[in-house]
């Protein structure tokens, strides 16, 4: 019984000193979880191998879910994003995923390690971070050379279900097909900046689309609707009217 009582003791002091190195952050995300999900669901998940294409279902469920809950609207989630972003991590899709892979190395007792992680993330973003800051400026430029009333033409990629898609940073080179792509000559009504992001918005009229069925983002859109134009991170190719060099 005595030695019984030494090696729970024991067991209870490595168990405690592993959780205390544990940033705090991520044990407030594990408590999360145990909150959220069953019994049968932490098991699940924890007996996911690395090989296995499950953890890529989870972006869309579990993920989106820490990421509209914990990450924007929990009493931690100041706390949580914060810590991330010491680490360089700014985007909440990444947050998410390094809270399930750490998950999972705290459910099968395994060091909990993100560091390298972190590490690839920061490698794999550079291009994008890069692009995005030179298109932020390029973004403000643009904005401060449009004025109310100024007609502009406005070219942008059209997907095989004939709306309108936009491309993110670092990809926002593409060649423009007549037959395909929608060009709208249109006439600037409002300018602004979006509430929540601070990125600079263009509202348009349409005077005229070559295409004329063919959506704008999913809605339709006619000769004499409205529609924004988002001037930061576009492939959009946008320039005033009389003005020979395209926006990139």
């Amino acid at each position: 019984m005595r030695n019984l009582i030494i090696i729970l003791t024991i067991f209870c002091l490595l168990s405690c000193n592993r959780k205390d190195e544990i940033p705090k952050e991520l044990n407030y995300s594990f408590e999360y979880l145990n909150e959220v999900w069953s019994a049968e669901d932490i098991e699940h998940f924890k007996n996911i191998k690395e090989n296995d294409t499950t953890p890529n279902d989870l972006h869309f469920g579990i993920g989106l879910h820490l990421r509209n809950n914990l990450l924007r609207r929990h009493a931690k989630s100041d706390s949580i994003v914060s810590y991330f972003n010491s680490l360089g991590i700014t985007h909440y899709d990444y947050m998410s995923g390094l809270i399930l892979y750490s998950y999972h190395q705290y459910l099968n007792d395994e060091n909990v390690y993100i560091q390298d992680k972190v590490n690839e993330i920061i490698e794999s973003e550079k291009p994008y971070i890069e692009c995005a800051k030179e298109q932020k400026i390029i973004g403000l430029e643009k904005y401060n050379s449009y004025q109310i009333n100024d007609t502009i033409n406005v070219k942008m990629p059209v997907s095989e279900y004939n709306s309108v898609v936009d491309y993110s940073c670092p990809n926002l080179d593409w060649d423009f097909n007549s037959s395909k792509d929608l060009s709208v000559d249109g006439i600037i009504t409002g300018k602004y900046f979006e509430d929540d992001s601070k990125e600079p918005v263009i509202k348009v009229k349409i005077l005229n689309k070559n295409h004329q069925l063919t959506e704008i983002m999913m809605e339709e859109v006619n000769v004499g609707d409205e529609f924004e134009v988002w001037l930061e991170e576009t492939a959009w190719k946008i320039k005033t009217t009389g003005n020979n060099a395209y926006s990139k």
